[in-house]
């Protein structure tokens, strides 16, 4: 009995790892050790047979030298107008860098300086202002307009 086909991801992600660990000058070994997986196992995965955990993703991005995204690059049937976090130019990853990390001062201010009552209300004022934001861009987008300097 024939199992169920390869999903069309899993054979993309199959082949990329093929590929660089062949660039890469390594052994199937060389993978198969770290994911404490058998040569069979890892020719399953590299055939998309099976699919990779996300942990075992981690760790062949790390033997292999790539980031985890390097593995998803280039993956036929993606949704281009929905960009992955890989996908963003670097200086709009940087400000989202910039900006979780103020996220996160505040949040330990808040919890270090507010009662409970005064952080409820500035988690519905952040709420509201995202509120706001989204719309203002569900409009621009709508209206072909960018936002408003």
């Amino acid at each position: 009995m024939a199992g169920k086909p390869a999903d069309h991801r899993d054979v993309h992600i199959g082949g990329v790892i093929e590929e660089r660990r062949l660039r890469a000058g390594l052994s199937r070994e060389a993978l198969a050790g770290p994911l404490e997986v058998s040569l069979s196992q890892l020719g399953k995965y590299l055939k998309g047979a099976n699919r990779l955990s996300a942990t075992d993703l981690d760790t062949l991005a790390r033997v292999l030298g790539v980031p985890v995204s390097f593995f998803f690059d280039g993956m036929p049937g993606r949704d281009s107008s929905q960009p992955g976090l890989s996908d963003r130019p670097q200086a709009q990853l940087e400000t989202l860098a910039g900006w979780t990390g103020f996220a996160e001062a505040v949040a330990r201010a808040a919890d270090a300086h507010l009662d409970q009552d005064r952080r409820q209300a500035l988690s519905s004022l952040v709420r509201a202002v995202d509120h706001a934001l989204s719309g203002q861009q569900a409009f621009d987008k709508a209206n072909n307009s960018g936002p408003s300097d």
